[in-house]
């Protein structure tokens, strides 16, 4: 298999998944006073732990202009929590606070539940055939994260 077959299979996977995410996010909005977008940042905040704001709209790439108007709103509801560096007063840290950690994981264990939902679809063979062939993925992305750190 060439560079540009596995390039085009793991595309086509990331497709696939990205349409099992549209689909489980209705259930996941329902009864949320929080959009997605919000409910998304601070799912990402709790899963990267305390960040410098510059950092986090890097890596999610994101405006930092975007992120402090979710950051605010997130924070008025006591969801996250902002620290200035004592440091460098230019820099600021987020980070979740318990009322945060608990929506968040909250909102995690939905997701979860929605994957179960579509493996439970699958009959027993493809769901272990499945399982096995997700670990082999998991440890080869793993090196190929590391090779391209």
């Amino acid at each position: 298999m060439t560079h540009s077959e596995a390039t085009e299979l793991m595309a086509e996977n990331m497709r696939i998944i990205g349409r099992f995410y549209n689909k489980l996010q209705p259930s996941m909005e329902a009864n949320s006073k929080y959009s997605r977008q919000q409910m998304s940042v601070l799912v990402r905040l709790y899963l990267a732990g305390k960040i410098k704001l510059k950092d986090f709209a890097s890596r999610e790439v994101i405006s930092t202009a975007n992120l402090c108007a979710v950051f605010r709103k997130l924070e008025q509801d006591n969801l996250v929590a902002r620290t200035v560096d004592e440091e460098d007063r230019r820099d600021t840290w987020y980070e979740v606070t318990k009322s945060g950690r608990a929506l968040a994981e909250k909102r995690i264990d939905k997701f979860m539940q929605g994957l179960e939902s579509l493996c439970k679809a699958l009959p027993e063979e493809d769901e272990d055939k499945l399982a096995e062939t997700v670990k082999t993925i998991n440890g080869i992305l793993k090196k190929m994260e590391l090779l391209n750190a």
